[in-house]
């Protein structure tokens, strides 16, 4: 390296380029804001919760940390050839993405029909979410449609009695979508979803299982975001379903079904479903890395479903560790 030149009128950083010049392949790793991470570890290593409210503050988490990625754009030419704008308009028309996801965690129940404590334990489930861009407003209205299944065998805190539970979801809804900033998304609508289960308790000789069935309307959100990290293109997507109003089927407190279905002593079973009474939200956050046209994903599913309607108590605070894989498929024109 050469030294300064010297003499009085001499500027002694002369030479500072040669030594505050950044190589092309430092500026992503020194730009790079990985701290996310760690929240992201911490948030999908702690399955086994003991409250909802810590459920929901980690996936809430997981939700926000890509967030943190966001920053002015003062890339140079290079920066943007190799990063270009990615946004939600690259899905087309004749295209539907599709996410099939397999999960694993803990579930939290109550039902006072059955008992009057709390049961707690494994809970697997699958499923699958289908997006797909319409022509309405000018291509800036997306609809989605999902169906999952889920079964959980839990037990006492004191080991004693069992129970089986299992629910089924179909939910079609659409989102009116904005971009307000590069490679960000955000889209609000609404939604109708189905919801089916039952609970079955084998210590119980007299009315040893609980039917459910509701059809309720939502408020849904989504947000997903593209960027870089580790010289590849991320994806994080967030949606959060909220129920409004709807329709629930529910037994008297005291009530069989014997009665209801065998006799035919209707007693108000089918009552009204609102936030005030049945308090319930899902979040289903995603982070995914592409591999080719396809993208593999890890994530959080935490489905909050509470009703007190009939003078029954009922709550499932469920939350699991998710695997995803997603693939878009194009059709030919017609």
């Amino acid at each position: 390296i050469d030294s300064p030149p010297k003499g009085r009128n001499s500027s002694p950083t002369t030479c500072a380029p040669r030594f505050t010049t950044i190589h092309p392949h430092c500026r992503l790793c020194s730009t790079t804001d990985t701290s996310w991470w760690q929240w992201m570890l911490m948030a999908t290593s702690r399955l086994y919760l003991p409250s909802p409210m810590k459920s929901v503050l980690l996936t809430l988490a997981l939700c926000l940390c890509p967030l943190l990625t966001l920053r002015s754009q003062t890339a140079t030419p290079e920066d943007s050839v190799a990063a270009p704008r990615i946004s939600w308009r690259g899905l087309s028309h004749d295209a539907t993405r599709t996410t099939l996801f397999v999960g694993m965690g803990r579930n939290l129940l109550y039902d006072s029909y059955l008992s009057p404590l709390d049961y707690s334990g494994q809970t697997l489930g699958i499923g699958s979410l289908s997006e797909r861009q319409k022509r309405w407003a000018k291509g800036s209205i997306t609809s989605f449609f999902r169906w999952n299944l889920n079964g959980t065998r839990a037990k006492k805190a004191t080991g004693e009695g069992l129970l089986w539970d299992a629910e089924g979801e179909l939910t079609y809804g659409v989102h009116y979508n904005r971009l307000p900033a590069p490679g960000l998304r955000v889209g609000v609508g609404g939604a109708l979803g189905l919801h089916v289960g039952g609970t079955y308790s084998t210590r119980n000789g007299n009315n040893p299982a609980q039917g459910r069935a509701a059809l309720e309307g939502a408020i849904t959100g989504v947000a997903d975001y593209h960027f870089r990290a580790l010289k590849q293109r991320w994806q994080w997507r967030t949606q959060v379903d909220v129920p409004v109003a709807g329709l629930m089927f529910s037994p008297q407190y005291g009530q069989s079904y014997y009665e209801i279905f065998g006799l035919g002593h209707y007693d108000h079973n089918l009552r009204l479903a609102h936030p005030f009474n049945a308090p319930s939200v899902r979040i289903f956050s995603t982070l995914s890395l592409p591999f080719a046209h396809r993208r593999f994903a890890i994530g959080l599913d935490a489905n909050i479903r509470q009703s007190h309607i009939n003078g029954l108590k009922r709550h499932a605070w469920n939350t699991m560790l998710v695997i995803s894989y997603t693939r878009t498929l194009k059709f030919l024109d017609r």
